[in-house]
């Protein structure tokens, strides 16, 4: 019997690494924010265990709108809008029929981060999750163009987030809740940006 697809195996680590981090979403979200990101991460993470096999294995785009439409739904916070908003973005990118691989992975990355900057009206800087998703779509443009290996794309671009995310620890916050507290996030990690991270490492450990 055939295991599971690339994506239902994707979704469903990231759901157990979004569980394994509540609390640490939430105490980072807590320090200037409604420190309810974890609980929305949670919510998420029931979302995408229940749509795993119900994935295309060889059609991104769609898995991109599920994935978009199942979060705006069991996770309708401001965050959890706006990465569903990210994932519906990616699933109108035009690829080629059939179109598949780290090419692909990159681009539907782009589009969400462009859309991520776009409705949040956010710039790299800003102190939020774009800070870790546009390093790691650059990271995996980057890859794909030199022909790495799948595994170390991914892993790539997981490093990249990661360390976009500590980088907002040095970042004045501007926009949001953060914005209004930005001397009790100074010196702090953007939950968002941390999110994010958490995500992307997901992801390459089921793409390894």
């Amino acid at each position: 019997m055939a295991g599971p697809t690339l994506p239902a195996r994707l979704v469903t680590e990231v759901a157990a690494a979004l569980r394994g981090a509540r609390d640490e979403l939430n105490r980072l979200d807590g320090i200037a924010g409604d420190g309810d990101l974890g609980i929305t991460a949670s919510h998420a993470a029931d979302a995408l265990d229940e749509l795993a096999p119900t994935l295309p294995a060889d059609d991104p785009a769609a898995a991109a709108r599920a994935i978009g439409l199942a979060l705006a739904r069991r996770a309708p916070s401001t965050g959890g809008t706006l990465i569903a908003f990210a994932c519906l973005a990616a699933a109108k990118v035009e690829l080629e029929d059939g179109a598949a691989g780290l090419a692909t992975a990159a681009a539907l990355l782009s589009a969400a981060s462009a859309e991520i900057g776009r409705r949040g009206k956010v710039a790299p800087g800003d102190r939020t999750i774009l800070d870790a998703v546009g390093p790691a779509a650059a990271a995996l443009a980057a890859a794909a163009a030199s022909g790495a290996a799948p595994r170390d794309a991914a892993a790539a671009a997981a490093r990249a987030a990661d360390e976009g995310a500590r980088a907002t620890a040095a970042m004045e916050a501007t926009t949001g809740r953060a914005g209004w507290l930005a001397d009790r996030a100074r010196g702090h990690e953007d939950a968002g940006a941390r999110l994010a991270a958490i995500v992307l490492e997901a992801a390459a450990r089921a793409v390894d």
